[in-house]
């Protein structure tokens, strides 16, 4: 668990700046990934202290949005990469940004956060949370929701900026990932895990503590920071210090448990789960919590799995992104990011049959 802690880790800055259009060349021609663009967004840092890349894209309509840590937002146009605005914020972003309405809003590691016109990119405001910002926003009924480096969510009118409520979890554990749980909305609820190793469900109009549920075993590292997923009438959700759980969402009762430990948030296909692992196993698992299929792929963990044209691409917290026949979970091709420095620690987006990805070593690549 060491090795995944440091992965996790963002070290340093430098002083070599490298061009915004050089990639590390794909080892072999590719079947089903062929690079439409990439783009270099590495920061300036000094030899030997590198600076890691843990952001996603945001792919919405034709546009890609994607932060940086050079403290640079940037839209480019999603067919062929052009950059269509950019504004320098100062600060790094580490976040995914999220749309509402005609805002692209997302944070900083200094922890202001910024909503710009996705179209423009003129700024219509900014405030200041007092902590990092590390994930995206998400915005229900108006209201917007970000889980902080502090395990403080707050609540802001998406629209405005304006602080609603905020509640803080007191956290006792010094060793964790410093990874955070995406809220999950659910009726007029929300649904998320904390660094203390419990799920939690808060009412969204007051922040409220509804009911708690301990998800984490053991005295270090029980983050719960899989964005929880609603899946046939439950909450999923889980920590990599334990087994991957079936809530029930109105009371917190645990009503499975699958011997899976989780790295990413799973996805629903065909009416089970698409499942990626710490250990680097990708599996499929039934409504009942029956694991029905089980492949594996690397020694490190699953970052993110998509379904992409007709199977499943999946990253990895090692250089390589698979792509897996759906049904056998079959490889049937693999892109390589170049360096065994490299990794994914993001989410894969999709959009127009187009994959982004944004890789450890701050390449943003747009596959076809």
């Amino acid at each position: 668990m060491n090795k995944l802690l440091a992965l996790f880790l963002i070290v340093g800055c430098s002083s070599l700046k490298k061009s915004v259009d050089s990639v590390e060349a794909p080892k072999k021609e590719q079947k089903h990934f062929t690079v439409a663009w990439a783009k270099n967004l590495d920061p300036n840092y000094s030899s030997g202290n590198l600076p890691i890349g843990v952001g996603s894209p945001l792919v919405y309509e034709d546009l890609v949005f994607m932060g940086s840590l050079d403290g640079v937002m940037r839209s480019y146009k999603l067919d062929s990469g052009r950059l269509l605005w950019e504004a320098d914020e100062k600060q790094a972003i580490n976040a995914q940004p999220a749309l509402f309405e005609d805002l692209v809003i997302y944070g900083s590691i200094e922890g202001r956060v910024f909503a710009r016109n996705y179209i423009t990119g003129e700024l219509e405001y900014s405030i200041d949370l007092g902590s990092p910002v590390e994930s995206a926003p998400v915005v229900s009924g108006g209201r917007m929701f970000f889980h902080l480096r502090d395990h403080r969510l707050v609540a802001l009118d998406a629209a405005t900026g304006k602080v609603f409520w905020s509640y803080k979890r007191s956290v006792p554990f010094t060793t964790t990932l410093q990874r955070v749980s995406r809220p999950l909305p659910y009726k007029n609820r929300l649904i998320v895990g904390f660094a203390d190793g419990y799920l939690v469900s808060l009412s969204m109009e007051e922040g409220v503590v509804v009911w708690e549920q301990r998800l984490g075993g053991g005295l270090k590292f029980v983050d719960v920071d899989v964005d929880p997923i609603y899946f046939d009438g439950k909450i999923v959700a889980g920590s990599a210090s334990d087994f991957l759980k079936f809530v029930n969402p109105d009371n917190g009762v645990v009503l499975r448990t699958v011997a899976l430990k989780v790295a990413h948030a799973p996805i629903k296909m065909n009416g089970n789960l698409v499942v990626g692992t710490v250990f680097g196993k990708v599996a499929i698992v039934d409504s009942t919590g029956k694991v029905i299929m089980k492949q594996s792929l690397v020694d490190e963990g699953i970052s993110s799995i998509v379904k992409w044209k007709d199977g499943l691409a999946v990253a990895t917290m090692s250089q390589k992104v698979f792509f897996l026949e759906p049904v056998s979970l079959k490889v049937k091709d693999e892109f390589n990011l170049g360096s065994d420095q490299s990794a994914v620690f993001g989410q894969l987006e999709t959009s127009s049959g187009f994959l982004s990805l944004f890789s450890s070593r701050n390449r943003l690549y747009i596959l076809r």
